[in-house]
Formats: structure tokens, sequence, C-alpha cells
């Protein structure tokens, strides 16, 4: 709570020095202006109201300011300073749509101000980055009138806004909206009459429209802007090439290009197709409206979000008309070869095809394509990167290209080509494939966003919404991922997509710290009968993660009846049969996990192996005995149940058994324990002289209850009764809590930290007494592997209180040094040892309260 208010007050500080500064920008504007022009004093309400306003504004209070502002301006709308207040405090509030209106307001009254102007200017152009936002996520997200939709409402907020106008010209190009496509240009033109960007977007637009005459004049336009740098003049004159060839113009092309290097990438292709038809080797046919798409690549800037234009990689539009006969006579066998899967014998004809046609991509191509299918990558890659060299790059080379590379595991170049590939007009029917290999490799290589870059802005379908819900969780936007994970199942066409999209929304939940959610899909999805595509054992453990264990054993069961369980799922099955309280499964399951270890099946480390082996040996455990025998001080021993009537400070030694019972069918339910018993206790020395032997037998039957699986708390009624005449009969209520770390024997750690906390209650009621004792052990375990790997040294410190208001002085504190000796023993092959002997001698020092916390205390017990 302190830390909240803390927080809240450095917020209201903060809010309190921004007031100030825009109070003071408020204070300087208005002294400007009265300057220039003096405006009358405040008086009465309105100059109280207003006094309010500045206040408020300056402790950072802006919806307050806000209010008083705009009863002032009621009061005086004839004073500019408050108008200009109520403004900067509508701004201050985060209210920008009153900002506006009520600067739109004061515009009425104050006419071409420049502080008005200058505030409604910003303001505008913070409002339209909002919409501007929805605009991109729509074409993003495939929805262009979406995007037509949000880029209008930017471009009302922001009409001087460059970047807003090329957004609307995007999403109608996206709408096919071609039109509206060219009216936008025009406008955008009119808005920055130096700017080539709109210029040639337009010449694109009436390229489309197949009005060619409009589409020459504004390249040439484009061309002729001053101070156009030689990049932006190239790429001006590559697309207006491209128009060119679509409207079959070759001398254009020719008198485009004739200043670059005919064996420049973004060139040769260009300018061979235009050369090529002017030699008579080849035609162009077309009606103008096919030319390939500029590519907008806008970045931000101090001034503002900054675009230009691009050329795309492009493939040859002219149709050969002299071929060799010789080169297509040895593409031909290459082809049949192919079909009868004869590689070898086609990669030799397609070779010939080369040398006799060198001039064309297709041999290329072909060569290429052969070598992938006959597993020669390498080759392939070198193909394809000659043709490229050669001048004959086209998108499906570049493209084959990125094949190849993903099988010799360049995988950065793969995606540098597919990516040029994609941007140069790739056949519709190869788009596709390229974009999902682009996406899978960006994901496989962790480069989500680039992944997300690489899907089309329209009609994504299941397996591109899929794989951007997996680009989105890799940059930890899970609710996004979440998102399309859901829009993936609608999409999905198969069971098989259906079910991956289902399960991703499971884990993603699970991601979220969701669980009840992921837990309510997956049950609606289990009693649909859905899910049934994913194979059991791995349904199973996303029922495990759910926290549905009784699906997760069935589903376990079922792919142990079908052979289909995993060895390293036995274990896992194991622990699910034991949450669900089958123990003679659990058993069976987690002895097979044992067994595939000591096969090979499955590599566990030995711990993990010790581990299994405990669980065993707790489920299997019925019956044990604890023996003990215990010297030290009178109060001190953690026995509550003798009847001494020796002074405390004098030393006894006392012998305990116990037996017990844990009911097969209940008494272990997850770690629950529930146990019957029967135990003994006797004197065997007392200082003082008091009674040993058997008179000092004490009998006890009772019954002991653990209700929790992961938290040790015992609660325990006994019945004592009396074996010797110094022993008694009585009822007992008990209740004992111990937390302990690294008590038990370790398999391959050699020592390790341990310490435990214990504490009981003890209400005896036919002779009214209470008893309550703690104790701690902290120190570090010590394996003595040179005599054995059971045996464990526990060197350690000890504090103990106890509490017994049958003594003169009820409580008694104490700490001292001590050390443990404890073997393991009984293990076999599938349990890990269940019994141990354990030798303990301490000495303790008093702090408080009784003598009887000082002293020796020293204790052997077997537990079996």
């Amino acid at each position: 709570m302190a830390i909240r208010d803390a927080e809240r007050q450095r917020r209201r500080r903060l809010r309190a020095v921004i007031g100030s500064l825009l109070l003071s920008f408020v204070l300087i504007g208005s002294a400007g202006a009265q300057t220039a022009s003096p405006e009358p004093a405040l008086e009465g309400e309105a100059y109280s109201v207003a006094e309010d306003a500045y206040k408020a504004f300056s402790q950072g209070d802006f919806q307050k300011a806000a209010a008083s502002a705009r009863t002032s301006v009621t009061l005086r709308p004839d004073i500019l300073r408050l108008r200009l207040l109520l403004i900067d405090s509508l701004v201050a509030a985060g209210n920008l749509a009153a900002a506006e209106q009520a600067t739109s307001a004061a515009l009425d009254t104050f006419s071409a101000n420049p502080e008005l102007q200058g505030r409604q200017a910003s303001i505008r152009q913070r409002l339209a980055q909002q919409p501007a936002g929805e605009g991109y996520k729509a074409l993003e997200r495939g929805d262009p009138k979406a995007a037509i939709r949000a880029a209008r409402k930017a471009v009302e907020y922001g009409p001087d806004v460059m970047s807003y106008r090329l957004l609307l010209l995007a999403a109608q190009l996206a709408d096919n909206s071609l039109a509206g496509a060219a009216e936008t240009a025009s406008e955008a033109i009119k808005l920055d009459p130096g700017n080539y960007v709109p210029v040639v977007w337009r010449a694109y637009v009436y390229q489309k429209l197949g009005n060619r005459t409009l589409a020459l004049a504004d390249f040439n336009a484009a061309l002729a802007k001053p101070d156009l740098t030689d990049t932006e003049k190239k790429n001006i004159r590559l697309i207006a090439a491209d128009a060119a060839l679509a409207s079959g113009d070759f001398r254009a092309v020719q008198s485009l290009l004739q200043d670059y290097s005919k064996t420049d990438p973004m060139v040769v292709t260009r300018i061979g197709d235009a050369d090529a038809v002017a030699e008579g080797k080849a035609t162009l046919k077309g009606d103008g409206k096919a030319m390939p798409m500029p590519v907008q690549d806008c970045r931000d800037t101090p001034y503002g979000s900054v675009c230009s234009l691009q050329a795309p990689p492009v493939q040859s539009v002219a149709t050969p008309i002299d071929k060799k006969a010789e080169g297509m006579e040895a593409a031909s066998k290459a082809f049949e070869a192919a079909r009868a899967k004869n590689y070898g014998e086609a990669i030799t004809e397609a070779k010939k095809a080369i040398e006799d046609t060198p001039e064309l991509a297709s041999t290329r191509l072909l060569l290429i394509n052969l070598q992938l299918s006959a597993g020669r990558p390498a080759e392939a890659e070198a193909t394809a990167t000659k043709a490229i060299a050669d001048g004959l790059a086209t998108p499906e080379i570049y493209a084959q290209r990125g094949f190849a590379r993903s099988r010799i595991q360049n995988e950065r170049g793969a995606m540098s080509d597919w990516e040029t590939a994609l941007k140069g007009g790739l056949p519709s029917d190869q788009v596709r494939t390229v974009r999902l290999a682009l996406v899978d490799m960006a994901l496989k290589v962790r480069d989500p966003a680039r992944a997300l870059r690489a899907l089309p802005r329209t009609g994504l379908d299941y397996e591109f919404t899929i794989r951007r819900a997996y680009a989105y969780q890799a940059l930890a936007r899970k609710e996004d991922a979440l998102r399309d994970f859901q829009s993936a199942e609608r999409l999905a066409g198969t069971n098989v997509q259906r079910d991956g999209a289902i399960q991703a929304q499971i884990n993603t939940l699970l991601e979220l710290d969701r669980k009840p959610e992921a837990r309510a899909i997956f049950d609606a999805a289990i009693a649909r009968g859905q899910l049934r595509s994913i194979r059991e054992a791995d349904l199973a453990y996303v029922a495990v993660a759910v926290g549905n264990d009784s699906v997760a054993l069935q589903l376990f069961d079922r792919a142990k009846a079908h052979g289909a369980l995993p060895p390293r799922a036995t274990i896992d099955a194991g622990y699910t049969a034991m949450r669900q309280f089958q123990n003679p499964k659990a058993i069976a399951y987690l002895k097979e996990g044992i067994d595939a270890k000591a096969d090979g099946r499955i590599n566990i480390d030995d711990q993990k192996l010790f581990e299994t082996r405990r669980t065993v040996a707790d489920l299997t455990r019925v019956w044990g005995v604890n023996s003990s025998i215990s010297y030290g001080k009178v109060g001190s021993a953690p026995n509550p149940f003798l009847t001494i009537n020796s002074p405390a400070s004098t030393y006894t030694s006392q012998l305990g058994t116990e037996l017990y019972y844990r009911p097969e069918e209940f008494g272990n339910r997850n770690g629950a324990l529930f146990e019957v018993f029967g135990r003994m206790f006797e004197t065997l020395y007392d200082e003082a002289g008091g009674p040993t032997g058997l008179r000092s037998t004490q009998g006890m039957v009772g019954a002991r209850w653990k209700p929790f699986s992961e938290h040790n708390l015992v609660l325990e009624v006994d019945k004592l009764f009396k074996l010797g005449d110094a022993a008694r009969d009585d009822t007992l209520l008990r209740a004992a809590y111990s937390y302990t770390v690294g008590t038990d024997l370790r398999a391959i750690d050699t020592h390790w930290p341990t310490w435990y906390i214990y504490t009981e209650v003890d209400r005896f009621f036919e002779k009214t007494q209470l008893i309550g004792l703690f104790e701690g052990r902290f120190g570090h375990s010590f394996r003595l592997d040179p005599i054995s790997t059971n045996l464990v040294f526990f060197p350690h410190a000890v504090i103990a209180a106890s509490y017994d208001d049958s003594f003169a002085i009820h409580d008694a504190y104490s700490a001292g040094l001590g050390g443990s000796i404890r073997y393991w023993f009984g293990e076999t092959k599938y349990v890990a040892p269940p019994s141990y002997w354990e030798l303990t001698l301490q000495y303790r020092f008093r702090l408080a309260g009784d003598k009887r916390a000082e002293g020796i205390f020293a204790q052997t017990s077997i537990n079996y």
C-alpha cells in the first residue's frame, strides 16, 4: 500500500511539473498576444473562475482546469488567453477531440490567429495518428475497404501530411479502386508539387487504366523534377521502362536505360527484352495494363515520414521468335528424361540446351529445377548464380536459388532470394509457395519480424494466418497470437489444421497464465470429439498442462494399449495415475519407466531415476516400524508421551516403538496419507531415580491424517493406556507440521544443503496438559562415499523450544551444535532405500527459560 501511495504521489508531482511548464507556455504566449494587441482586464466572476483554472493547471489537475476554463470562456468569450488556456487544458487532459472543437470555435472569433492555427495543426496531427495506425493494420490484415475509411479520416485531420495521402493511395490500389487512386494522387501532387512520388504513382495508375498518353506525361514530369538524386532518377526510369515494355514500346525502354550498364541486375532484363525486340528476335505483347507495381519505402525522419519509390525486380516479358533448333531439341529431351526420373541424362541435355541458347533464361531455369530434383542443391545454387551474373535474372531463378540455398543451410541467402523473387513479379502460381517458404525460414532462424513482412497483405488463409500467429508469439505479442490462432481455427479446412490451431490456443493461454480458459477450451474440444488428430500421448501432455488428469490418464492408457506410448511418457503417466489415486497403475507405469532407463530407451539422469524409485517406495509402503532410543533432560526430548515425575533438569533415556498400517485402498492419495498405529514407550534410565522398565511402560493406539499432498501437516488422535503402574490412561489430540530441504539421500550430489523445521502441539484431556515443541536443524549433508554411498553425515546447528504447562517453568529455549549419521538400506531395482538407521548427538546451550533446555541430547533411531 505504501509503495502504491508513493507512486501516486510521484505521478501527481510529475503532472504538476508538466502543468507548470505548459502554463508557462500559455502565459508567455498570452503575454506576447497582449503586447501585440492588449486584451481587456478580467474582473468579477470571470476573474475568479480563470484564477481557479490557472491554479488547477499549475497543480496538474487538467480536468478541473478545463472545466473552469470552459466556464471562464463562456463568461468572457472575447479573451484570447482564456481560449488558449481551455485548449491547452484539454490537450493536457488527453481530450484531443474536445480540444480540436475548442480551437475551431476560437478561430471563428479570432480568425487567422497564428497561435490558434498552430495549436489546431498540432492537435489535428495527433488526432490523425490513430486512424493512420488503423489504416496500416487494416492493410496488413487484408481489409482494404477498412484501410480506405481509416486513411480518409487521417487525411481529414492531417490534410497536409503526405504519408496519409500515400496511405489512402495504397489502400485504394489494394482495393483496385483505380479512379479513386488517380484522384488521390492528383491531390497529393497539389499538396507537394516538388515531390516525385505521387507523380509516379499517378503515372502507374494511368498505365493500369490503359491511358498511356497521360502515364507518359507523368513519367516525364517526374523526371523533370529538380533536385532528384541519381538513385531516384534511376528508379523512375526503371519504372517508366516497365510501363513502356507493358505497352510494347521497346524504343522508349532503350532511350530510358541507355545510360546504365547492361550488366546491372536491375537493368539487364528490361534492356534485354527491348534489344531482343529491336533485333527481331522477340516480340512484346500487352495492352499496357500489366506493368509490375513499384515498391514504396517510407521512413521516419525528424521532419516527418519521407517516402521513396523503387523499381521491382522483373522477369522477361518478351516472347522469343528465333530459337535455335538444337537448343529446343535438347530442352525437349531433358523434359522427357525428367519425366522418366532419369535426372542424370536430363541434366546433360539441359546443359546442351544452355550451350545452344545461352540467352534464354528458361533453359537455365530448367537445369536448376533438374538439379534440385536430383538432390544436387549446391549445383543448382551455382547454376542460378551464374544465370544471374549473365544477366538472365528472373523471379523464378531467384526463387529456385532460394530453395537451393535453403537445402545447403544458407538460410539468410535463401530468404534474400525469395524476397527478391516476390518483389519482381513472380508468377501467381508460385507466389504462395515462395511466401510460405520465406515465412517458415524466417520463423526457423528466429526472425519473426521478417516473417511478418513476408506475409501477404490480403487474403490470409489458414496457412498464412497460423504462421502470423507463430510470428506474433515469437515476438511475445501473445494476445495478437491468440487472436490469430482463433482465426486459424475458423479458417481450418481439415481436422489436422483445426486441432493444431486449438492446441496452439491452449498453449498460448497457458503462457499467459490463463489456465482456466485453457482448460475450458480443452474440455469443450474433447466433448466435441476434436483433437483426435493429435497423437494420444502428446494430447495427454496437453491434458496434464490444463489440469485435466482424468482425461490425461485415459489418453496415456489408450496410447499404451495401442503400443504408441513413448518410453519417455511412462513416468509422466505414472505420476498422472498417482494424482488420480490409482496407485497400482501408477506403480506399474513408474516401474516401466525405470526399466526403460535401464534398457537405455530413455535418457534421464540418476537423480530423476532415484526420485522415481522413491515415489515407488512411497506408493508401495503399507506398513512400517519406527523405533528410537533417546537421551536428554526431562522435557527436552521430542517425545511428550511418557509420564515422568523427575525434576526437569535431570537426564533420562527413553525407548519408543511404533508399528503403523497404511490402508492400501486409501492410505496414500497422492501424498495425502492416512495411517493407524500402535505405540509403546518405556523409560530405560532416570537420573533422579524415578520409575523405569516395565513400571513406566506406556501403551497407545491411534490414527493420523496428513490431509494435504504438498504440505506436511499431520493431525492425530491417540488413546493412551497404561501398561505399567507409572504410566497413565488419557486421550491426546496432536497437530504437527514440518518443512524439510535435503533430508533424503541423493544420487548425483556428494554433498548438499540440508535443513528442516518441526513443530507440534499436544493436548491431553484426562490429565489436562498442553505441550508445544519446536526444533530447527540447519547444516550441510555429506555422502561418505569411501565407506558407502548410502551413508550420510549431517553436521548442523540446532535451535529448540519447548512448552509444557505441567512444569513449574513452562518454557525452555536452547541452541547448539550437533551431528547425525544416517545409513539408508533396503533398496531394490524399483525401490529407493525405504529404511534408515540414524544416530544423532547434540549439545544445547540454554537461551532462556528452564534449565532443561541445556545439556546433551542423543538419539538413535530406525525407520523401517
